[in-house]
């Protein structure tokens, strides 16, 4: 049986569970792949044969499935009734004695939704509890208490898989569901909005050396080194947030900036285009789908894309004045947070 693993993964914890996976589908004979969903590379090769079993394990984002994945599923061929089964990660919490699960919402559904239409006989979904990695939320699990919760994800994978290639169907996280359709109004602010504000509110503090790391290990090409004499990142709309750059940094420089995204919301949330169609209305009537809240929404949302772009673009070169970056170092606690990524994974494993 040829299989075919496609993981989204920045710090390495939904590339852990494709392993786990990849061990119980080896331990039955069959020749397993993974590939990574990532950037330039996202599409589908047209070279790879067609697998007789498909996989999807990636991150949980804003309660749903991450925009790259839900694209990768869309350029999958015909399944022709070829197996599949999608494992997304969820934010895992290990507090004391007790572990909390995370909440994947919509993520797997959405995925298998995706797969099925496109003729793929979906075995199963299962949502894995690993080390919450968002540092820029919390600081990143100690290695004890990350390799207490992956052990139990080990265990979960393998439960699951047996299940699975016994030629059974499992389906789990029906509640998580519920509460992801309940929660699809965050999800879809997150996928049109959030997801940029997060991406511009990273920097690279004065730590930085310019080596380049963090662009050249981007997954999603979403980071450019600027400058001749002393480049430094620049974080693109193609930022995904999974903090590969943060968690592999050498000189700990890359910061998330939580100052730094109070002014972007600010600034961007600021009801601009409101105030704008009320002073064209006092100076001229406005077609009636003007005064509509839709079309409010949209004049919003242009504007605030824009300000973000045009503001971080000032503010990139702004941080450049040391005195400024220190400011923007102090004011955000991520500068304080443990690094995380996953304890036996490697860069050159998710390369």
């Amino acid at each position: 049986m040829q299989a075919l693993l496609h993981v989204m993964s920045g710090t390495g914890n939904s590339y852990r569970v494709a392993k786990l996976a990849g061990e119980a589908l080896a331990a039955k004979s069959a020749s397993v792949r993974i590939e990574s969903i990532a950037g330039s590379r996202s599409a589908v090769a047209a070279e790879s044969p067609c697998p007789d079993f498909v996989g999807f394990f990636f991150p949980t984002h804003g309660f749903t499935a991450p925009w790259p994945v839900i694209r990768r599923a869309f350029q999958l061929p015909s399944g022709n009734g070829r197996s599949a089964m999608v494992m997304p990660s969820r934010a895992g919490t290990k507090i004391g004695a007790l572990f909390l699960p995370g909440l994947e919402g919509t993520a797997g559904y959405l995925v298998a939704l995706i797969l099925a239409l496109k003729g793929y006989a979906v075995r199963g979904v299962l949502a894995v509890d690993m080390p919450s990695n968002f540092m820029i939320g919390h600081p990143g699990f100690s290695e004890p208490a990350a390799r207490a919760i992956i052990e139990r994800a080990r265990a979960k994978v393998g439960s699951f898989m047996k299940v699975i290639l016994s030629g059974n169907r499992r389906f789990g996280g029906w509640i998580p569901l519920v509460l992801g359709l309940v929660l699809l109004p965050v999800s879809l602010a997150y996928s049109l909005f959030g997801r940029f504000l997060l991406a511009k509110m990273m920097f690279s503090n004065t730590n930085c050396t310019g080596c380049g790391a963090c662009a050249e290990h981007c997954p999603f090409d979403a980071i450019r080194m600027q400058g001749r004499t002393r480049p430094r990142p620049f974080w693109t709309y193609n930022c995904e947030s999974c903090l590969r750059c943060m968690a592999w940094c050498p000189s700990r420089a890359v910061e998330s900036g939580h100052s730094l995204g109070v002014l972007l919301a600010a600034i961007s949330i600021w009801p601009v285009p409101m105030l704008l169609a009320g002073l064209v209305a006092g100076l001229t009537p406005l077609p009636s789908f003007a005064e509509g809240v839709l079309f409010q929404i949209v004049m919003w949302y242009v504007y605030a894309m824009l300000a973000l772009m045009v503001t971080y673009a000032g503010l990139a070169v702004a941080i450049r004045f040391s005195w400024l970056n220190s400011l923007f170092t102090c004011t955000t606690l991520v500068h304080y947070y443990r690094r995380y990524h996953e304890p036996d994974t490697d860069l050159k494993d998710l390369d």
